[in-house]
């Protein structure tokens, strides 16, 4: 994915090439314009009447129009959809991994005081983390796979593996030989992470009562659903016969308008200039409405799995540090009363 900064305006912005929709639709837009420029010369020569055109031609020009308007709606509608898809997805792909890192910290600190050996403990939460990367990861891989319309578990699975895991290896052979079996990695992982808390709340490792524990359990479901929310987008694209349908106009529109532009413009620069800009604007609309429809994948312009993945990882590996074990206390120079703020009346502070 490209970063920027939005709140400023780079001009340099305008000449990126790189994720830009502006090289393709530049490449349709093009022709047209050279095709009025053609046209409108032989107009000057042997006149429209040769050519089956009227400047006049007032039935033509309410048609025209109305098939603008279609065209125009069918666009607009289709970008704000995907637009609506795109940020629905980034939002389930980031709640999902927020879920299942709230759930990892709270069953790591549910260890703090656990009364079972160290070395148990040591291992549920090792063993925790591990599954949990490898879940992420294969979420990840499994969108961009749903995304570019490719079906199978091996590749699924070995897509996965090229991300950064915390330790793969360290996991039991039989357990990766059974994720690439499988098709439902995802769920297969899942449970193994649901039965794993309940074999350690069996050998006493936590030390919070059931209800407190459920909430762990919660947090790695509504994780899944979020899972499932951005499967839903990565999997199912806009229905085709709206697509369909909607090609077929922007087909009949670059073909027409070099005519029909022609036919209402008096300079052969002007109808080169309105040629190009309808046919310019309405592509630009469809391609950036093509690049947002699904978030996942590949592209320049998705969601970046291996960053995503990266700091995941970080945030898992932050749990098992000592360091993170030992709770914040307040210095020998904490202040208890309060004052008010002196740069901000009424404002109260310690």
């Amino acid at each position: 994915m490209i970063q920027y900064e939005g709140a400023k305006f780079h001009p340099l912005l305008l000449l990126q090439r790189r994720g830009s929709v502006v090289p393709f639709s530049c490449m349709v837009a093009l022709p047209g314009a050279v095709l009025a420029v053609v046209l409108k010369l032989i107009a000057e020569h042997i006149g429209w009447p040769l050519l089956g055109l009227d400047d006049k031609d007032t039935v033509a020009g309410v048609a025209w129009t109305s098939v603008i308007s279609l065209l125009g709606f069918l666009v607009v509608f289709r970008t704000s959809q995907a637009y609506s898809r795109f940020w629905e997805g980034t939002a389930s792909l980031y709640r999902m991994q927020g879920e299942w890192f709230n759930a990892a910290s709270s069953l790591v600190a549910f260890c703090k005081l656990s009364k079972a050996d160290k070395s148990d403990t040591f291992v549920f939460k090792h063993t925790l983390v591990r599954l949990i990367s490898l879940l992420n990861a294969v979420v990840l891989m499994d969108l961009s796979h749903s995304a570019a319309g490719k079906q199978g578990s091996g590749s699924t699975s070995a897509r996965a593996f090229e991300l950064e895991l915390i330790d793969a290896e360290g996991i039991d052979r039989q357990s990766l030989l059974m994720i690439n079996e499988v098709t439902e990695k995802a769920e297969l992982i899942f449970h193994w992470i649901m039965q794993l808390i309940v074999e350690s709340d069996n050998r006493k490792i936590f030390s919070v009562a059931p209800p407190v524990l459920s909430r762990a359990f919660q947090e790695l479901a509504n994780g899944m659903l979020r899972y499932h929310d951005a499967r839903k987008i990565a999997a199912v694209p806009l229905p085709f016969p709206y697509v369909q349908c909607m090609e077929l106009l922007l087909l009949f529109h670059l073909i027409a308008t070099p005519f029909l532009t022609c036919m209402w413009v008096k300079s052969a620069f002007w109808a080169a200039v309105v040629s190009f800009m309808q046919v310019f604007f309405l592509w630009s609309l469809n391609s950036i409405a093509t690049e947002l429809e699904n978030p996942f994948g590949e592209d320049v312009n998705d969601l970046p799995a291996r960053e995503l993945q990266l700091e995941m990882n970080k945030r898992l590996l932050m749990l098992l540090r000592p360091q993170t074990n030992r709770t914040a206390r307040l210095s020998p120079i904490a202040s208890f009363e309060e004052q008010e703020h002196e740069d901000r009346p009424g404002c109260m502070i310690l």
